[in-house]
C-alpha cells in the first residue's frame, strides 16, 4: 500500500495506515493524512475462486502421481495467506485521500 498524500509504501509485514478511535477511516503514520480504503469484493472473490481451484487442480495432480496430496490445514493456510497477501495489491484495493494534513512536516 503507498499513501497517496507523502508516497510512502509499506508491506505485507507493516502496516503504514492505522485506525484511530472507531472512525471508518485511517490515518497514516508518517504524514498524519486520513485516508479511506475500499476494496472491490468482486475481484476478491474472483481470487478466492481461483486460488481453490489452483489447490483443487495441485491436489488431484498430487494424488494422480501416487503421493499423498495436501492436508486440509496446509491447503487452508496456503490459501489464506496468498488471498491476504494479494487483497492488499492495487486491482483489489483503492486508496482514496480524505484530507491532507495541514501541518508541514520537517524531514
Amino acid at each position: 500500500m503507498e499513501c497517496p498524500n507523502c508516497h510512502k509504501t509499506g508491506n505485507a509485514f507493516m502496516r503504514i495506515f492505522s485506525r484511530r478511535g472507531k472512525s471508518g477511516t485511517r490515518f497514516c503514520t508518517y504524514c498524519n493524512a486520513e485516508v479511506k480504503l475500499i476494496y472491490n469484493w468482486k475481484k476478491i472473490l474472483i481470487l478466492v475462486v481461483v486460488v481453490i481451484i489452483i489447490l483443487v487442480a495441485l491436489n488431484y495432480i498430487l494424488q494422480s502421481m501416487g503421493w499423498p496430496g495436501i492436508t486440509g490445514g496446509f491447503a487452508g493456510g496456503m490459501a489464506g495467506a496468498v488471498i491476504a497477501i494479494m487483497m492488499r495489491r492495487p486491482p483489489y484495493l483503492t486508496i482514496e485521500l480524505v484530507s491532507k494534513n495541514k501541518k508541514k512536516q520537517r524531514n
